[in-house]
């Protein structure tokens, strides 16, 4: 097999070097034709207020604040809707004004827009444009537009829930209403009862079966009444609170900045040439595997089927010690090979 995959190799070496020279080389020439960028970034700080009432998701209670910040921003990327409020105010805004553009808006994101987690409560944004002034555009309004989703989503919920809270309130207290109404007329129909009530108290009263399961309804509704308006006054609770803790869970801590000249990325100066060298060894590798394999010639015994019938092997003969004696020899040898040849057919001329 060595040898078939030598001799293949030897035979089509241009066309399996082709790949290994010529696809690095124009990796390299795109990434060098590719403009340089500027780089801006931000630092936000990121924190979980504890000194405020405030009930967040409990499956993230447990994971660093910048790993929970950092999860819902790269969520938000990935929305069109998150993305046309951010370029809104920018130079990318164009993209959004023709057909495909916004196909290319996520292209441009998920090529130069980076978050990146430094520790537990420090986040940094960054994003990579050919002006300067647009990087620092991007940042800003990135910073500016998640903040803003973030508290309108949370300020929507706790108002969902205030709405659903205060229904369940007026249900309650309708329902504790009638529960004393049904009360109040029983006794009035019932003065014995309600002396009974008035002198030795409600303990004794009890024992009037239809006025204990009125006063059992009674207390019922009055649990659920006062477990309503605790739900309610603690997601009222929630809306202030998370109001006051968006300056201090999402705040800015270094200033968006852009880098004084553009540059080249230093992943795609060196990952994307190794890259692309790694992927042509392998094409030509594959290359010299399928021409070794295409060759169905015979050099020798082991290249035949089993059930082969071999009438006959030629020796390879090797001379020894053989010198070169220059070209009179070699004339010499000719000139008697053909010498011998006219004497054969002057000899079969002579024979009838």
């Amino acid at each position: 097999m060595i040898e078939k995959m030598l001799e293949a190799f030897f035979r089509h070496w241009l066309l399996i070097l082709l790949p290994v020279i010529a696809i690095p080389l124009d990796v390299t020439a795109w990434v060098l034709s590719t403009p340089p960028q500027y780089e801006a970034q931000a630092g936000v700080w990121v924190e979980r207020p504890t000194y405020l009432a405030y009930s967040g998701d409990e499956l993230t209670r447990y994971l660093p604040p910048a790993m929970v910040q950092r999860n819902k921003l790269e969520e938000l990327m990935r929305t069109r809707s998150f993305i046309s409020d951010l370029v809104a105010g920018t130079a990318l805004n164009a993209y959004l004004t023709y057909p495909g553009g916004e196909t290319q808006l996520d292209q441009i994101f998920a090529r130069d827009f980076d978050t990146i987690q430094n520790g537990d409560h420090l986040l940094v944004i960054r994003f990579r444009a050919e002006s300067r002034d647009l990087a620092m555009q991007i940042v800003n309004a990135t910073v500016d537009q998640f903040r803003l989703r973030a508290s309108d989503d949370r300020r929507a919920q706790a108002q969902l829930a205030i709405s659903f809270y205060q229904a369940r309130v007026t249900d309650t207290e309708g329902v504790l209403a009638q529960a004393r109404s049904d009360q109040a007329k029983y006794l009035a129909t019932n003065p014995s009862i309600a002396q009974t009530l008035a002198r030795q108290g409600i303990e004794v009263a009890r024992l009037d079966p239809q006025f204990a399961e009125l006063q059992r309804r009674v207390e019922a509704a009055q649990h659920d009444a006062d477990g309503a308006q605790g739900y309610l006054q603690s997601a009222q609770l929630d809306v202030s609170a998370g109001v006051q803790s968006d300056t201090v869970s999402f705040k800015v801590v270094d200033a968006t900045g852009a880098s004084s000249t553009p540059s080249r990325q230093l992943k795609k100066v060196l990952v994307f040439p190794i890259a692309a060298l790694v992927g042509a060894v392998v094409l030509s590798a594959c290359l010299l595997l399928f021409f070794a394999l295409s060759d169905h010639s015979v050099r020798s015994l082991a290249d035949l089927a089993p059930d082969t019938v071999i009438l006959g092997v030629m020796p390879r003969l090797r001379a020894r010690n053989l010198t070169y004696a220059g070209t009179h020899l070699t004339r010499r040898a000719v000139g008697f090979v053909a010498g011998s040849a006219l004497a054969l057919r002057a000899g079969d001329r002579e024979s009838p």
